[in-house]
């Protein structure tokens, strides 16, 4: 995905210093404690899809490549960058002979072909697989139609690895980084079958820590130093243990009470800590967007969702509701894609794209509901049984009810398994849910609403959508600019059918102790705790 691997003008990494949980003693410098938003999963790497998992995957685990403070991405286990050749199309990357599985057994080059089989596998059903989707032969193999072992990877040697490509990609380096590359030990996942990955005792790991006292449905678990760990004496903090924070109050409680070193804030809480020096904001390349299942009646029809898009008023929602420091959506594509050649913000010359406009809103939904034939309807809107995402229902549900005339809106939330859970089966109206980039790229975002994409949750088809991606990702790989032009034209398209309504662009902000140093906030957002240290 880079040359020196930069991700193409996209800031997403920083690192600062934090401080830990204030009850340490001299003896325990060693261990921290913080707090997560979500529970976990998955610790399958092939399946871990949201963002905890995520989270958890790159503590546990490490691939070919990382992100340093400076968003460069930087060998971890590959010897260095890779040798592109075939005009863009053929990767061979050498590997470091130290890496070691937390059973201390070499992490070799037959590891990650396996790892990639295994994920494009149908029979595997990862929604991580598309992003492998230009590595050779991965359609006919996704469809079932040809063996996994046919897929453009493979071993050279026992520490030599050659991908081949359909098309180049400006951004594959970057998948080379992601969870979705990971590799797996064969002889160990087999041998576990369907409990790999359901716990911290049927996983393997690769990376700085491995996991511990997560039971695959606990809302707390514990990273341990891994002994195996190739760089070991850089990881210096021997656990950390982590527990799930719903509620805003609480997690700011224990923070001040010494009991965690870092905690993610949301909504009012923010507001309220925002003369903590201790506070600390960074702007996140992420969308919360309101997905409609348009295999529904009522979502199937377009101006149904394009009155419940002009609807919403986003300066409120992050104004008055939030208050977090998101900033109203313009489009899909959130701030933070830079044009590698010009320079200029991908979101930022899409212009205002989201419109906030009852009056027109009450005339397309009067027009939607005569072509479907009804007279009134009823929804429900599936979130997690946060703080924040409670706020944001009875925003969302106000402001429905208030300009749709015989609009009946419910709320559902569940806990956030139970969330993904049905958002992946169908199992919804509409759904609460976002999106943070894996890649620096804007068809991170803009492929999610492919016909065949695994992370199409509202199942939305539309072939002239489907032609921009296909003409962006493969006809324009080599045109940057008219590459970026058909992107831009994708993400009016994704407004102007209104699929989903892009809520807000996403802040993440931490109450941090600052005696924890050495933490390096990643692409996707979340801290990476491999060098981090106690002072």
């Amino acid at each position: 995905m880079m040359k020196k691997l930069y991700l193409l003008g996209l800031v997403f990494c920083s690192a600062f210093s934090l401080a830990a949980c204030g009850h340490q003693s001299a003896n325990d410098k060693h261990e921290i404690s913080i707090a997560s938003r979500a529970e976990l999963s998955t610790a399958d790497v092939s399946l871990a899809m949201d963002n905890e998992s995520a989270e958890v995957a790159e503590q546990v685990n490490e691939g070919l490549y990382d992100f340093n403070a400076k968003g460069q991405i930087v060998p971890a286990l590959a010897k260095g960058q890779p040798q592109v050749t075939n005009g863009g199309q053929t990767y061979t990357i050498n590997l470091k002979h130290d890496g070691k599985w937390s059973n201390g057994k070499p992490v070799t080059a037959n590891d990650f072909v396996y790892a990639w089989q295994r994920t494009v596998s149908p029979k595997t059903k990862s929604q991580q697989a598309y992003y492998l989707n230009n590595v050779q032969n991965y359609q006919p193999i996704n469809k079932g139609q040809m063996s996994p072992d046919k897929l453009g990877i493979k071993a050279l040697d026992k520490y030599q690895l050659q991908i081949q490509l359909n098309h180049p990609a400006p951004y594959f380096s970057s998948i080379l980084a992601m969870s979705a590359s990971f590799p797996l030990n064969k002889q160990y996942v087999e041998a576990q079958g369907k409990k790999y990955g359901t716990d911290a005792d049927h996983t393997l790991y690769d990376g700085p820590f491995t996991l511990a006292n997560w039971d695959g449905t606990s809302d707390t678990w514990t990273y341990v130093k891994n002994k195996y760990y190739r760089d070991k004496k850089h990881v210096h903090l021997d656990k950390i243990n982590v527990a799930v924070t719903k509620s805003q109050n609480t997690g700011a409680y224990q923070f001040e009470s010494k009991e965690l070193a870092l905690v993610p804030l949301m909504g009012s809480e923010i507001k309220d800590q925002a003369q903590n020096k201790d506070l600390y904001v960074r702007k996140v390349p992420a969308t919360m967007y309101l997905e409609y299942n348009t295999q529904k009646k009522l979502f199937s029809n377009e101006q149904v969702r394009q009155a419940f898009s002009k609807s919403l008023d986003l300066k409120q929602l992050t104004g008055k509701v939030l208050q977090d420091k998101s900033t109203p959506a313009t489009g899909f594509v959130p701030m933070g894609f830079k044009n590698s050649q010009t320079g200029v913000d991908f979101a930022k010359q899409a212009g205002q794209l989201t419109q906030y406009d009852p009056q027109e809103a009450r005339q397309l939904w009067r027009s939607g509901l005569r072509e479907l034939g009804m007279k009134s309807a009823k929804c429900t809107i599936l979130s997690s049984n946060d703080d924040n995402s409670k706020k944001i229902d009875e925003f969302i549900q106000s402001n429905l009810e208030k300009h749709l005339p015989n609009l009946q809106v419910s709320i559902k939330s569940v806990p956030f398994n139970s969330r993904l859970t049905a958002a992946k089966s169908g199992d919804f109206d509409v759904i609460l849910n976002g999106w943070t980039p894996t890649y620096a790229d804007p068809t991170d975002f803009l492929n999610l609403l492919q016909s065949d994409n695994s992370n199409n949750d509202g199942k939305f088809k539309d072939s002239q959508y489907d032609q921009l991606l296909e003409t962006a990702n493969n006809q324009y790989a080599s045109a940057p600019a008219k590459r970026w032009e058909t992107m831009q034209a994708a993400n009016r398209y994704v407004v102007d059918k209104a699929p989903l309504t892009p809520l807000y662009y996403l802040s993440e902000v931490y109450l941090i102790s600052p005696k924890l140093k050495g933490v390096v906030m990643g692409p996707m957002g979340f801290p990476y705790y491999k060098n981090a240290n106690w002072q």
